[in-house]
């Protein structure tokens, strides 16, 4: 589902929204001192699946989600990175999707570049989202149709004076270095997680990110809903827009601050892929 805008006025669940935001910023809060916690007492140990790090950490924080939203007054499913029959399955028209741990190579190492985020979704679209980088005490949040928010002030808190890119390393590489030079890019930001990069992107302090490679639902949804409405624009690596649920997965991931340098990164990129 793609997201499109949504008049406060017309929607009979945007009240239920706002009230449900306190009691998941609590959660999330929770979840995140609780990593912070974890991470200097074995949380960060686990086990490498493919390209993918599993902390014992990320068990831990899934099961702290499923009691806490267990206990809200609206019983919701939930789908977790961290639970296989989850993922497969249908959520139906309202479900929590959850992202426990957002960059746990980076929590296992001992770095800061993490968040835990979650996602309200109806229709498969994130009508509240919640993303929280402990290390830092960041916390984003958004309602569709009232605005993103860090830590209580309106997003974007400001405008690069110069195009910035943002990625993991400090220094870019290999298609964020070609990015960089082709387009002509003046700074570059290191950051960690996906949706802390996109977050980076929401509050002004990034121009763009381009994420090649396969992501999924739940690094995405959250913030996505941060940067759309704190004006920016989030595509998959074709230009296309992102939509939710099915296979719950996307192939690149293009995050900018304005619809025409997302779409100009997207031609890029596209040319790139043909050899052009």
């Amino acid at each position: 589902m793609v997201l499109d805008p949504i008049c406060k006025d017309t929607a009979p669940q945007f009240q239920e929204h706002m009230t449900l935001m306190d009691s998941v910023v609590a959660l999330v809060r929770e979840v995140g001192e609780s990593l912070q916690a974890w991470q200097k007492s074995g949380g960060a140990e686990g086990t490498w699946e493919g390209s993918q790090f599993h902390a014992k950490a990320d068990q831990w924080a899934h099961q702290l989600f499923e009691v806490g939203l267990s206990k809200l007054p609206t019983s919701l499913p939930v789908v977790s990175e961290e639970d296989l029959s989850s993922i497969k399955s249908d959520g139906g028209n309202r479900y929590w999707l959850v992202d426990p741990i957002d960059g746990t190579a980076s929590y296992a190492e001992g770095f800061a570049g993490y968040v835990t985020q979650i996602a309200l979704m109806e229709k498969d679209s994130p009508v509240l989202a919640v993303v929280f980088a402990p290390h830092y005490q960041d916390l984003f949040v958004a309602v569709k149709g009232d605005g993103a928010y860090r830590n209580g002030i309106r997003l974007p808190l400001a405008s690069s004076s110069s195009l910035t890119l943002i990625d993991n390393y400090s220094t870019p590489r290999g298609v964020a270095a070609d990015l960089y030079n082709e387009l002509s890019f003046r700074r570059y930001v290191e950051c960690g997680s996906i949706g802390l990069k996109i977050c980076r992107v929401a509050e002004g302090i990034a121009d763009v990110l381009l994420k090649p490679g396969q992501v999924r639902d739940w690094d995405l949804a959250a913030p996505h809903l941060i940067l759309q409405e704190a004006g920016g624009c989030l595509l998959d690596g074709q230009g296309q827009d992102i939509e939710y649920g099915a296979l719950r997965k996307h192939e690149g991931m293009i995050a900018a601050g304005e619809g025409d340098m997302a779409r100009r990164v997207a031609s890029w990129h596209r040319a790139r892929l043909l050899g052009n």
